[in-house]
């Protein structure tokens, strides 16, 4: 399934479910129906609600621990998490003049980058623009550019959905097979069945987020569009590869994070290496190396 869930057919199944209805010829067609809707992309309000909740998990697996978190009681961004989330912004902001077939809509509630206290060297993008960063990433960032590669590459994952797609088949089919099989009558226990496979999606991409990773074609193509995205708000291009080349010794240790989660380094540079060699350099200004020093500086 390419960016479809099943979430979105959720409301189409419940007026079939809960009436109990047999799957006569008139049931069929209305089990047709529900089966169309769950093929639908999320609106930005579904994508939303699903982003929040698989946001949630990232931070649960995290223990809740994330930088400048008084702040974000207080209601406020601070520190570095305030200058992610001006970098972040700034190449979301930048994303949106760049145009791809499927691409998803602008988030609802716009993007919300968030650091995570973990030592290891990772980022995660959840539907509907929530962006975590671990502070193993953050630190082996040299500029902000670099920076702002990380946070291209993870916004382009949301505009691409990408998360969306890691939904497994297996879950589309359980429902069919739920909803289509004649010797079912789709009464309340029909319908907790249903609600275990829909759960179950959120499952599904928070594992292809933390543990499995995405495809090989899948980061490759969030490598390219991140790339378009930073050229196009203005961060030199080298960044990318440069971050990239620092990485490829801690990919060699397989400890997981990274590792686990992406295709080797070498491999992306190999592919980015071409592209930014057409690119044209960027002189980096000095107020961005100021700022980087200043923000890098609250981390010590």
């Amino acid at each position: 399934m390419n960016r479809t869930t099943l979430l979105a057919g959720l409301l189409g199944f419940a007026a079939l479910v809960s009436c109990k209805v047999n799957l006569t010829p008139e049931g069929m067609a209305k089990a047709y129906h529900g089966i169309k809707e769950a093929r639908k992309d999320l609106t930005p309000e579904n994508e939303y609600y699903v982003g929040r909740a698989v946001a949630t998990n990232i931070l649960a697996k995290s223990n809740y621990k994330y930088k400048d978190e008084k702040g974000f009681d207080a209601g406020k961004l601070e520190g570095m998490t305030a200058y992610l989330n001006a970098v972040g912004n700034v190449v979301a902001m930048a994303s949106l003049d760049i145009h791809h077939d499927g691409d998803r809509p602008t988030p609802l509630a716009g993007w919300h980058f968030v650091i995570l206290e973990d030592p290891s060297i990772n980022a995660f993008a959840a539907p509907g623009g929530f962006i975590f960063v671990t502070m193993g990433a953050v630190e082996q960032a040299s500029s902000e550019d670099e920076l702002a590669a990380v946070l291209s590459h993870e916004v382009a994952h949301v505009r691409r959905g990408h998360a969306l797609g890691s939904i497994k088949k297996s879950r589309f089919a359980g429902v069919m097979k739920e909803m289509l099989d004649s010797s079912v009558q789709l009464d309340a226990q029909a319908l907790g069945n249903l609600t275990n496979v829909f759960e179950g999606s959120m499952d599904d991409m928070t594992d292809s987020l933390l543990v499995k990773g995405y495809s090989r074609d899948t980061e490759f193509e969030a490598d390219s569009v991140g790339l378009e995205i930073m050229i196009h708000a203005g961060y030199d291009p080298s960044a990318f590869v440069s971050y990239l080349k620092k990485l490829t010794a801690h990919q060699a240790t397989g400890s997981g994070g990274f590792s686990a989660t992406h295709p080797k380094a070498e491999d992306r540079i190999a592919k980015l290496e071409k592209k930014v060699a057409k690119a044209d350099p960027v002189k980096v200004p000095k107020i961005r190396k100021t700022r980087f020093k200043a923000a890098i500086s609250d981390l010590e």
